[in-house]
């Protein structure tokens, strides 16, 4: 299936957002569209989103953020399809719909849950500037997109999460060899040794793991005599740290 493939591609989850929202304006179609993966739907901008036009998004988001609900919340909260087909004759979803009359060319919108592992991860929905443009033929089309979008997302929070934990254990060793070589070199205590690595990265604004590597790479820390010193707190305690 070209769609299926097409989603399993991308790499990560934004990419595959980003996939999804340019398929879906083709597959339902429409003239825009937008999804976003979350916990819950609040006023605050998802982490996880993507758009095929980011400035009307933008509006929508903050239009739905006033109203406390829209079409896009109530698939997310209830599960299910919810389609507007004429906003101009809608009366759900509060100040929703005469705001986005008011403000944005929408006419019409289709929001589908997108579902991964058993429950609601995202949502995706497309929008149009005709009313009455998505009839049972595009719901079925949206919904189908959505089924498959939500697979292709599953996999890819799961890479996410490996990827970042693979991240997170190589930090902790490159900080770890640090240690070492501190500990090794001072005859510091690994407390003290992680201080003198804290203390260099917070005086020159980089990132602990990166202040690490360097050393790890190079063997030479900026000013890390003064550093151990410092940690240690009295002169009587040096070690040796000074010629």
């Amino acid at each position: 299936m070209r769609l299926a493939r097409a989603l399993n591609t991308p790499v990560g989850t934004q990419p595959t957002l980003r996939e999804i929202v340019t398929q879906s304006v083709r597959v339902v179609p429409s003239d825009w569209a937008a999804a976003l993966v979350a916990g819950r739907i609040t006023s605050r901008q998802a982490q996880l989103a993507a758009t095929t036009d980011e400035a009307l998004t933008d509006v929508v988001a903050r239009i739905a953020g006033a109203a406390g609900t829209s079409p896009g919340w109530a698939a997310f909260e209830q599960g299910r399809t919810c389609l507007v087909r004429d906003l101009a004759a809608e009366k759900r979803y509060r100040s929703y719909p005469e705001q986005i009359l008011a403000n944005t060319p929408i006419r019409c919108v289709l929001s589908v849950p997108l579902i991964g592992d058993g429950k609601v991860v995202g949502v995706l929905t497309n929008y149009s500037r005709t009313t009455e443009a998505f009839g049972p033929s595009e719901v079925e089309r949206a919904e189908l997109l959505a089924e498959v979008a939500g697979i292709a997302l599953t996999s890819a929070t799961a890479e996410d999460h490996s990827l970042n934990l693979t991240k997170a254990l190589e930090s902790n060793r490159t900080i770890g060899a640090a240690i070492g070589i501190l500990v090794e070199r001072y005859r510091l205590s690994g407390n003290l040794a992680f201080d003198v690595l804290r203390a260099c990265s917070q005086d020159h604004n980089r990132k602990l793991v990166d202040v690490a590597e360097a050393f790890v790479t190079t063997g030479l820390l900026p000013n890390e005599k003064r550093y151990v010193h410092q940690v240690e707190g009295t002169e009587g305690r040096r070690r040796n740290v000074l010629p």
